[in-house]
């Protein structure tokens, strides 16, 4: 264990007693556990299969602040550029990783639906969440799980009753403002939809200011039979920001996921998002867009668990990379022995705009059992010259021709969010800057 885990263990010792559900046993000891398999394992390195392509030194390396109460006072002004609109959407807002009440709108809520700081459940009524708070298998590669697990400081807990239909979306921000201090923000987010619930949910994490800071964040997502989440994960920080996170859902019988990843900021940035469709015609979409430029690093790895028959998954992961940014994408789809009836595709389709930009892509099938249906593929490209010249032929400039075949490319996943305020909101993230549509 280096100097700097050394800190995070003093951290833990010094603020154990005060940390949110520290009256719950179950709860006292997860975290006690979480902190000793970071002792144990500490942070990953290049030499784990997992995280080859991704070095962490940039965080294990620097000592970030943990718990830090530091909120300046914002105004819900502060908030327009990263809403995904100033009415008609639930709001819950984070600053520097607490809960802000002022800042949020939890109004009209329908009967049966739960929407709260986690901290503050986790303190008055503990028994709502301990079925859901496991610890995860130790792991070498699972240090930043288990740092989170020990030291996570509030975050989102919604629960929606069987049958529940939220009628506008219900966006958790998650919003780091500058400040002197190198500040690491670590989030927990609950989400458990109950039998036949439906909802769109977007997670967003954004930047306030230019400085270098750090997230560290973990959601579980819980649908029970018949439910419908729409999951929206927008990652939007600055470009000193390393944010590393962590997404695990469990999906019961007949309920479907569709999960949208959009990456457009961070330095360097590592998400994982895990499925398990553990019940009889579960179904999950998993899509993903991730645009980089300049120096960025991104890393994106998925799995999806085929564990019960008759369940059905498909995956397209897209990533648009220019200057001299380069792309992970790890994407494994497992299917149990003596499961059948499965249905699974992959795909992950990549462009990269200049010659030192880079992607290393590894989709893969590990299927134990007959009588599935499973494919998998990944392509690398450029854009087309044809396409170019023809575009240009017609009187369009250099840049606006190569604007709008990028545009294209992106345009599949963009469309597939069906929530109109949503889809508006992303495409606008998109274009915003031009950014990543300049050579």
């Amino acid at each position: 264990m280096n100097t700097t885990e050394n800190t995070y263990r003093d951290r833990f010792t010094e603020l154990e007693m005060s940390l949110p559900g520290f009256a719950s046993l179950p709860l006292r000891h997860l975290r006690q556990e979480g902190m000793q398999r970071f002792i144990d394992n500490g942070f990953p390195t290049q030499r784990l299969e997992n995280w080859k392509y991704t070095s962490v030194k940039t965080i294990s390396q620097r000592a970030y602040q943990v718990h830090d109460h530091g909120c300046p006072g914002l105004d819900p002004s502060d908030l327009l550029p990263y809403l995904i609109a100033p009415v008609g959407v639930y709001r819950l807002v984070f600053v520097n990783g607490w809960f802000s009440r002022t800042l949020s709108d939890l109004h009209d809520f329908p009967e049966g639906v739960r929407v709260q700081s986690m901290a503050k459940v986790v303190d008055a009524t503990p028994r709502t969440v301990e079925p859901y708070l496991e610890n995860h298998q130790p792991g070498a590669d699972q240090g930043f799980t288990h740092l989170n697990e020990a030291l996570w400081s509030d975050g989102a807990f919604v629960l929606l009753s069987p049958g529940i239909r939220l009628d506008k979306p219900l966006h958790l921000l998650f919003l780091t403002t500058s400040s002197e201090k190198l500040k690491m923000t670590l989030p927990r987010n609950l989400i458990v939809a109950g039998a036949g619930s439906h909802a769109w949910m977007v997670e967003s994490f954004v930047t306030l200011g230019h400085a270098a800071h750090c997230t560290n964040s973990h959601s579980t997502i819980i649908l029970h039979d018949q439910a419908h989440v729409h999951h929206l994960l927008f990652l939007g920080e600055n470009h000193s920001a390393q944010h590393v996170g962590t997404v695990e859902t469990r999906l019961m019988g007949s309920s479907r996921l569709d999960s949208r990843l959009f990456s457009f900021g961070g330095e360097r940035t590592r998400q994982e998002i895990h499925v398990h469709l553990a019940g009889e015609q579960a179904q999950c979409s998993l899509d993903g867009l991730f645009v980089g430029n300049e120096n960025q690093h991104m890393d994106f790895h998925t799995s999806i668990h085929h564990m019960h028959a008759n369940t059905r998954s498909q995956q397209l992961y897209k990533g648009i990379l220019d200057g001299h940014a380069h792309g992970v994408f790890n994407g494994i789809i497992t299917v149990l022995p003596h499961v059948l009836h499965t249905q699974s595709n992959q795909l992950s389709s990549n462009l990269l705009l200049s010659d030192t930009a880079e992607i290393d892509t590894k989709p893969q099938l590990e299927i134990n059992s007959a009588a599935v249906q499973c494919s998998h593929g990944a392509t690398v490209g450029s854009l087309d010259p044809e396409a170019l010249f023809y575009l240009q032929s017609r009187g369009l400039d250099a840049s606006t021709a190569r604007s709008l075949l990028i545009q294209g490319f992106a345009a599949e996943l963009l469309q597939r969010i069906t929530s109109i305020p949503v889809q508006a909101w992303i495409e606008r993230q998109f274009n915003k800057g031009d950014n990543h549509h300049e050579s």
